[in-house]
Formats: C-alpha cells, sequence, structure tokens
C-alpha cells in the first residue's frame, strides 16, 4: 500500500477535547505527526469530514495546544486531523 504522509506519525497518548459545535467530545490521541493527529474518542458522529473544529491537546511534560484541526477522515480508529500549527513531536 502506498503511504501518502507527508511527516512520520509517533504513537502519542495525549488527552485531547474537541469542540464540535454545541457539544465536547473527551478523548485521546493514537500517534501524532508534524501537522496531524489520530483521535479515538466517542462519539465521532458529531465530527464531519471536511469540518474544522477547535482541538485542545494536552502533550508532553503538560504543554497545552489549542488550535483548529480539520477532520480528514473518521473511521473505527478514529478521526484523523490535520492541524493548522505545528505539533510538538
Amino acid at each position: 500500500m502506498d503511504d501518502r504522509r507527508r511527516h512520520p506519525r509517533i504513537p502519542a497518548a495525549w488527552p485531547v477535547r474537541l469542540q464540535a459545535d454545541e457539544e465536547t467530545l473527551v478523548g485521546r490521541s493514537v500517534d501524532v505527526s508534524a501537522y496531524g493527529v489520530l483521535v479515538v474518542t466517542a462519539p465521532t458522529a458529531p465530527l464531519k469530514v471536511g469540518h474544522s473544529y477547535w482541538v485542545e491537546l494536552v502533550a508532553d511534560k503538560g504543554n497545552t495546544l489549542v488550535a483548529l484541526g480539520e477532520v480528514r477522515h473518521v473511521s473505527g480508529k478514529g478521526a484523523g486531523l490535520k492541524m493548522t500549527v505545528r505539533l510538538p513531536v
């Protein structure tokens, strides 16, 4: 299978909160790259592919990052987000 990723992914179990319209979703990252994150959260129904939501990540050493993330895909594994800022990887 052809890997289309621009940046390598690394495992990361960071707490994540997504503000999806009127609903706050709480989850955890599975892996991250410089501009992407795979988030496991239940439910995923409020997340729409192509829409952007505010994402709060608590990275290693308690560093908090708040930025917009665009939903690129939603699957049984979670939601893949493309971030508007570089992640601390």
